[in-house]
């Protein structure tokens, strides 16, 4: 009787064999009159596996009979343990895509055409507002302010002899009139080509740092056209594209969690702008938050970072691992619970509905009642009733933890 009872589970191993070779004799001798179609042979298959499964159940049940009949039988205890459901506070966060953006930028770009002499600055360097950026070639304009200065002395010397001459009554008003006309019209060119001609030099709008030197000495510059870009690293802000679905969700001035994954950094600031607009393109909408002044130093401009805006929260949920919920092949999800049965502890099979999950764990919505014994390591494996016996140290469930808009 012992060196049956030792060789039991060479038994249950050949018995499953055994069945499973007979299904695959049956299935050859039908292979001939298999369905072809997708849709045929969907509906074979999950024929097939529902027998599987009720030959499973079948085994289970003649072990279990023969446990009942012959104790000497029944199969040792298995050593699992478990933590005792509870409930606690949940936050679900949806994660959107952000950027780090400067909260300032400008251009120096030049008023007037003409070849640079002198660049100043190369990307990267600190800049000042009202420093010199460059300067450009005018010598065209120096050579127009001669002929006007030489134009101008002339039209001063006939404009005063004109004067005098109608203050002798000599001459016509007319000549006079000319005359001081011609000479004031020629000033107001030289002083339009001083300015224009102290309009050769470009200066920075901005305080910050030189972000990219778009012309360099010697190119031409036209009006209007950006030498440098500057940033300012004095303010940082991340901005970011939410969906349209969360507009209900963000709050002006309400924290929100940011991450800025390739330093490492995480930081909770609230919400300084929310757009007004909609894009049609994508559906969203841009939220800005202020980076916090202990950050900006390690952060730069166009870093991809995170936002995540607290999207579901809820008192009393039962939120288990991932790791011990399991599934059948036709999809429903079970975990096995420790219940005593005649004195004895056995696992049993419960099938649960799983809600939204985040970080390996997943919110039970029903299935499993508070001050249920769930069964953590050494449930793989198990089957409904099998006799188990506890660990002396239960697993504890957190108190709180976030859950993510996955459903699972």
């Amino acid at each position: 009787m012992k060196t049956f009872k030792a060789n039991l589970p060479m038994l249950r191993a050949a018995t499953l064999l055994c069945l499973a070779i007979v299904l695959c004799t049956c299935g050859r001798a039908q292979e001939e009159t298999l369905p072809q179609t997708s849709e045929e042979l969907q509906e074979a298959l999950r024929t097939r596996r529902g027998e599987l499964r009720e030959l499973t159940k079948e085994v289970e049940e003649l072990e279990a009979r023969l446990a009942e009949v012959d104790p000497s039988f029944a199969p040792n205890a298995t050593l699992v343990a478990y933590e005792t459901i509870g409930t606690a506070n949940f936050d679900n966060f949806a994660e959107v895509q952000a950027t780090v953006r400067a909260a300032e930028t400008a251009m120096a770009t030049p008023e007037i055409p003409g070849r640079i002499l002198r660049m100043n600055f190369e990307a990267g360097d600190p800049i000042r507002k009202g420093q010199l950026v460059a300067v450009l070639d005018v010598e065209g304009t120096e050579t127009q302010r001669a002929e006007l200065e030489t134009a101008a002395s002339l039209a001063k010397t006939v404009y005063e002899r004109q004067q005098k001459l109608w203050e002798q009554n000599i001459g016509s008003e007319l000549q006079y009139l000319e005359a001081k006309n011609n000479y004031e019209r020629i000033q107001q060119q030289l002083k339009a080509i001083d300015i224009q001609a102290n309009k050769r030099n470009v200066y920075a709008p901005l305080s910050g740092t030189v972000d990219q030197v778009m012309l360099r000495t010697g190119e031409t510059a036209a009006p209007g056209t950006p030498i440098l870009s500057i940033i300012s690293t004095n303010d940082l802000q991340i901005v970011a594209d939410a969906p349209e679905s969360l507009l209900s969700k963000v709050k002006l001035r309400e924290n929100v969690g940011v991450r800025v994954p390739a330093l490492g950094i995480e930081f909770r600031a609230p919400v300084t702008r929310i757009g007004r607009t909609v894009d049609p393109a994508n559906r969203t909408f841009e939220v800005e938050v202020d980076v916090p002044q202990q950050y900006i130093s390690q952060l730069k401009a166009n870093l991809l970072a995170e936002v995540e805006v607290l999207n579901f929260q809820a008192d009393d949920i039962i939120v288990v691992s991932q790791d011990y919920i399991q599934q059948e092949v036709d999809g429903q999800r079970y975990v096995f619970v420790a219940e005593e049965e005649d004195g004895d502890l056995v696992a049993r099979k419960t099938y649960v509905t799983t809600g939204q999950s985040y970080n390996n764990r997943a919110i039970i919505e029903s299935g499993l009642e508070v001050g249920a014994r769930l069964i953590t390591n050494g449930a793989r494996g198990l089957t409904d009733g099998q006799p188990i016996a506890l660990s002396q140290s239960p697993l504890q469930q957190p108190a709180d933890a976030k859950i993510s808009s996955t459903n699972g």
